[in-house]
């Protein structure tokens, strides 16, 4: 009897190991197996991203702390986290923060105060005249420009500005009264850089005495047009000019006050009489190399006080336009340390 009770358990336990496993079984084994992989895998990606997040967090809270910031503002910062790859560089590139600061506004007007603050603490006020505008915000106040309604170009100027908003006033009286939702074209130039526009509507109208002020929305969508091949550096590079005319060679001392690997802003004490296309020679010493240049005026300014000839270089060794521009390079990096820690200085001394 005990055999035959041994057999059946057997034969039941042989069918039912060879019996299809059952879909709850099926899901059961998978679950269980998704489980023990989240459980080895998943969960210490997750928890290692999670801490890399953290330490990125504190070394933002660090780096925005040495720069005088509040914790609030820190934090308000950080929101910017999800959209920019490296959250630091809103600390330390003001393009970066424009972009971070518009979204934020965007998102609660009440913020622009703090923005402002922000701003002034991280000396992102206004850029060195050698970096690009990023931002209706980095127009300076006053900046003259023209203002195109109806297809006609009007003189005009930065009147106000403020974190959502700038104003623009009408130099010049427009032939009809501008409304809100009127589209305009503000474009103007920019020393030294180049030329910009950018497009708006027009959301309110006033007046301030006789002029009328349009007010438009902030915007990142500044064109540029470059205006010149290379960079110009501001410098103060003392030089020898030499001039061949009827009466001779002479040579005066002069200052030249930019310079880029193909030409240079050079300026002469008093007036002096120069023709535009006129051959000169251009000596001056950027350490340590002395570079004697033969040049072509290409622009002529100045008055009873001084003279400034904007001169091309002429088949300049390409040895001495590679020490020009790395030259450039290193005064840049130079300039935008300073910059940083609130020390910009105006030009630079070879």
């Amino acid at each position: 009897m005990n055999y035959q009770g041994g057999f059946e358990t057997f034969k039941e336990a042989t069918r039912y190991m060879f019996e299809a496993p059952s879909l709850h079984d099926v899901l059961f084994i998978l679950v269980g197996f998704f489980l023990v992989l989240f459980l080895l895998m998943g969960l210490p990606y997750l928890w290692s991203k999670y801490r890399a997040k953290m330490n990125l967090r504190r070394e933002f809270i660090n780096l925005g702390k040495s720069y005088g910031l509040e914790e609030s503002e820190i934090l308000l910062l950080w929101k910017c986290e999800g959209f920019i790859k490296e959250p630091n560089k809103v600390l330390q590139s003001k393009g970066v923060f424009e972009r971070c600061a518009s979204k934020l506004i965007k998102e609660d007007v009440s913020r622009a105060n703090t923005i402002t603050q922000i701003r002034k603490k991280l000396s992102f006020e206004s850029l060195p005249w050698f970096l690009p505008l990023t931002s209706t915000r980095d127009i300076e106040l006053y900046q003259t420009g023209f203002i195109t309604l109806d297809n006609k170009a009007y003189s005009a100027a930065v009147w106000d500005k403020d974190e959502v908003e700038i104003h623009i006033a009408f130099l010049d009286k427009p032939e009809r009264t501008p409304k809100p939702k009127d589209k305009v074209k503000f474009s103007f130039l920019r020393e030294d850089d180049g030329r910009y526009y950018f497009q708006g509507e027009v959301l309110r109208i006033y007046e301030d005495g006789t002029k009328f002020v349009l007010v438009l929305p902030h915007t990142e969508e500044l064109s540029k047009i470059q205006l010149r091949e290379s960079l110009r550096w501001k410098v103060k590079i003392p030089a020898k000019v030499s001039f061949s005319k009827d009466k001779g060679e002479y040579t005066v001392d002069a200052l030249i006050e930019d310079i880029s690997p193909k030409g240079a802003k050079v300026c002469l004490p008093g007036y002096m009489q120069a023709e535009i296309g006129e051959s000169i020679v251009v000596q001056f010493e950027l350490k340590p190399v002395s570079v004697k240049a033969l040049s072509t005026v290409r622009n002529v300014k100045g008055g009873t006080d001084k003279t400034c000839l904007g001169v091309s270089f002429d088949d300049l060794d390409p040895s001495i336009e590679d020490h020009i521009r790395r030259f450039i390079i290193e005064e840049q990096r130079e300039t935008l340390k300073a910059y940083k820690l609130g020390e910009l200085k105006e030009g630079s001394f070879s």
